[in-house]
């Protein structure tokens, strides 16, 4: 089969290896689509010690389950032969956090696409037996392509449910990519009566806008000499948002989502800063005199999963254009590269 490596940093190969064996307790799936999730690009442009090279990435897979391990555990929903999805987050089910419903904060969680797991891009993946209760069905009318974006929509809904979005509610989402797309649909669901976003790259404001505009109020670019607390400012009469999404890995976004905030509003920090510089100097007495709450979003849930895939498949004529750009195995490098250049959203390898 064919399966995509990363070499070295911002470096990939495509590689004829052999088709993989199940284990006893585990699966195999047919490759029908890969996303390239934040978390793959990260790795790919700066390394992971998590992804010692050479690496087979790959961590938003959907496909067909070709085969099955005679002691595998799967979902009572789940069949030899259904078309499914694999969520990312794997979790041992049995400490406080599993067992309360917070598999995202499993305290011995992994992440399938890195060490020891390989990846999906290729023709076929393995499913390893601790993965196996992360399979989950797909509609028979959701596209492949997007339902591979299920992993991050759960994961953009884990921070839409921490804003505790309100009806009338001002929201203010920092960030244009995927996720912060996919905020913006949700909150005007749950009845955001204004919604702004902002982003520092203007091409993929553009695109985002092009995708999600309808469901936008306004929106603008920012930069070092602006980090859009003004514009805010003077589009609520001086009073700020009522909620903020943090949806880009960037310290002025957060020092300006708390300067944006209204009194008593809710701020979340759903993108993570880079391991290597991960604190950021912020004025803790806006926090105090504003008395805001300040909340983290990581990972998503098995009940966020599906909720998400009926989501997806009930809006999908309105989330489908976040999914910008296919490519094949082959041209997974170009795919990164889009990536890096900002004009496109949603990547997915279709091997």
């Amino acid at each position: 089969m064919r399966a995509a490596f990363m070499t070295d940093v911002n470096a990939v190969e495509v590689r004829d290896v052999e088709e993989p064996k199940p284990d006893p307790a585990g699966a195999v799936l047919k490759v029908e689509a890969c996303g390239i999730c934040g978390t793959d690009a990260r790795t790919f442009f700066n390394g992971d010690p998590r992804a010692p090279v050479p690496w087979q990435l790959g961590h938003e897979p959907v496909g067909v389950l070709e085969e099955v391990g005679p002691d595998a555990d799967l979902p009572p929903d789940v069949r030899r032969g259904d078309r499914v999805f694999l969520g990312s987050i794997l979790t041992c089910g049995e400490c406080r956090w599993c067992v309360d419903g917070f598999q995202n904060l499993c305290e011995r969680h992994l992440l399938y696409g890195y060490e020891p797991f390989p990846g999906a891009y290729a023709e076929w993946a393995l499913v390893p037996p601790i993965a196996t209760k992360n399979l989950i069905p797909l509609p028979d009318e959701l596209p492949s392509d997007l339902a591979t974006v299920a992993d991050p929509f759960a994961c953009a809904l884990n921070g839409v449910e921490m804003l505790d979005v309100r009806l009338g509610d001002v929201v203010v989402i920092l960030g244009t990519g995927p996720i912060g797309c996919w905020q913006a649909v949700m909150c005007r669901d749950r009845g955001a009566s204004t919604i702004y976003m902002t982003d520092v790259n203007k091409d993929r404001l553009d695109v985002a806008l092009g995708v999600v505009g309808r469901f936008v109020d306004d929106a603008w670019v920012t930069g070092e000499d602006d980090d859009g607390v003004e514009q805010v400012m003077s589009r609520t009469d001086g009073r700020g948002a009522d909620r903020v999404s943090v949806a880009a890995p960037s310290k002025q976004a957060q020092q300006a989502a708390l300067e944006m905030a209204a009194k008593r509003a809710r701020v979340v920090y759903f993108a993570g800063l880079p391991k290597h510089d991960p604190v950021s100097p912020l004025d803790m007495n806006q926090l105090h005199y504003k008395e805001l709450a300040i909340l983290g979003a990581y990972g998503a849930t098995h009940r966020q999963y599906r909720i998400t895939m009926d989501y997806l498949n009930r809006r999908k004529d309105d989330l489908a254009p976040v999914v910008t750009h296919r490519f094949p195995l082959e041209r997974i490098g170009e795919a990164f590269a889009t990536i890096r250049d900002g004009t496109g959203l949603k990547m997915v390898i279709v091997p």
